[in-house]
């Protein structure tokens, strides 16, 4: 070969080793950050799910308990974490007893009603009712009992380490309930 002939180079017929490792590791790289941008996705939509899950749990009961306190006649019973309500069935005069409790065992919120149970608010993390006379002071006497607060945390998972969680409070003024001063 002399010093005027062209150089012939060889065509490539493949990917040199070098050319392997980078594409390989930025492809590496980028489906890292695709699949991380896909869990996280996925975990703000399943939390989204939970908050309307958990807000159309509350607002069920929150509604109930409206509606049950307005129109109670008397309270039989009251604890930390029940109510039992006397409400009116229809206008000819009947009754009938609503309770309402957290239970334990299930961590949620049953609503009880001739004795016929059902759970309005599941996986709630904590639950207490509060009874104040008409002045807002808190009482322990039926007679006094004027009004009623609810105070719970409805909590529900996401992924495998955080929480949605809702936390609630409502007062209810037991209008057609007579109080002694």
């Amino acid at each position: 070969m002399s010093a005027s002939e062209p150089v012939r180079r060889r065509p490539h017929r493949g990917l040199t080793i070098v050319e392997v490792l980078v594409s390989t590791s930025l492809l590496g790289m980028l489906m890292a950050a695709v699949l991380s941008s896909f869990v996280f996705l996925m975990q703000g939509e399943q939390s989204i799910a939970n908050y309307n899950s958990m807000n159309a749990d509350a607002r069920e009961l929150l509604e109930l308990l409206s509606r049950d306190a307005k129109s109670a006649t008397t309270v039989t019973n009251f604890t930390a974490t029940s109510l039992t309500l006397t409400v009116p069935l229809n206008t000819s005069g009947g009754t009938q007893d609503v309770t309402y409790e957290f239970d334990a065992a299930t961590d949620s919120c049953i609503r009880e009603v001739g004795g016929v149970r059902r759970t309005v608010v599941p996986n709630i993390g904590s639950f207490s009712f509060r009874y104040l006379n008409s002045n807002n002071s808190v009482t322990a006497s039926l007679a006094e009992l004027k009004q009623v607060q609810l105070s719970m945390r409805i909590v529900r998972r996401v992924s495998f380490s955080s929480n949605s969680q809702y936390v609630i409070s409502a007062q209810y003024t037991l209008r057609a309930k007579p109080t002694a001063h």
